[in-house]
């Protein structure tokens, strides 16, 4: 189970050692960013010494993302199709309307000034209005596993779906809720099973069969549709 801290809107996976001393800073192959600490470190120690190299983290990351498989970006033109919870909606630019991006029903609505950072709007967007849903859905599921989270947030966990911290806090990548219901539900109960099982030893696969006998089937469908989503890494996974 991995333990993880938001520092700046990013976050970091955790990783702790008895051994050592000192603390470090690296960003793995996915572009997660990850700190090195000693057991004894508290989390306002860790993300005051992080503060000061979010700019080498963001670079970082760059850099990554530049030598990743790229993702499919979308156009932020009249016509376009975003997806919310599997099904599409089109997005249609207003020359004024107070907010940059609003959703109407059966449509998305966007400034026309607002599509330089249609990205951050839609990235926003997502996580105001997917976070109820998805506490509620957690809620509704947590009972298979028979354990329920501290909390359940929303944020960007760049390669993963979700993340099951040692604080019992549930995060899921704002990107998943373009996904249908039936997948979206998948990765939720994959990171309820780790409060029981934190490792993917095969006590967590048991788990999870107990828990959703068809699990197999929706992780395959989630990586055949997980390609044709917006702003998504090729081989995201749980």
């Amino acid at each position: 189970m991995s333990e993880t801290l938001e520092v700046g809107g990013l976050t970091f996976i955790v990783r702790r050692s008895a051994r050592r001393k000192t603390l470090g800073l690296t960003v793995d192959r996915s572009g997660e960013p990850v700190i090195h600490c000693p057991e004894s470190a508290t989390a306002d120690a860790l993300a005051h010494w992080t503060r000061p190299r979010l700019l080498w983290v963001e670079g970082k990351r760059a850099l990554k993302a530049q030598l990743a498989p790229p993702m499919r970006e979308p156009e932020y033109v009249s016509g376009e199709n975003f997806r919310y919870l599997g099904c599409n909606y089109r997005l249609t630019l207003l020359p004024h309307q107070a907010d940059a991006l609003r959703f109407e029903g059966r449509r998305f609505l966007m400034r026309k000034d607002a599509t330089a950072n249609g990205v951050a709007h839609f990235r926003r967007w997502y996580i105001d209005h997917g976070r109820p849903w998805i506490v509620a859905r957690a809620d509704w599921l947590s009972p298979r596993i028979g354990l329920a989270p501290a909390s359940v947030r929303l944020g960007d966990l760049g390669f993963r779906w979700g993340s099951c911290g040692k604080d019992r806090v549930l995060w899921f990548n704002w990107k998943s809720l373009q996904l249908p219901v039936r997948l979206i539900d998948y990765v939720i109960v994959h990171e309820l099973a780790h409060l029981a099982e934190p490792n993917h030893s095969p006590a967590f696969w048991s788990v999870l069969e107990r828990a959703m006998p068809d699990w197999k089937d929706r992780q395959e469908t989630l990586r055949t549709q997980a390609q044709g989503l917006y702003w998504c890494h090729p081989g995201m996974r749980s």
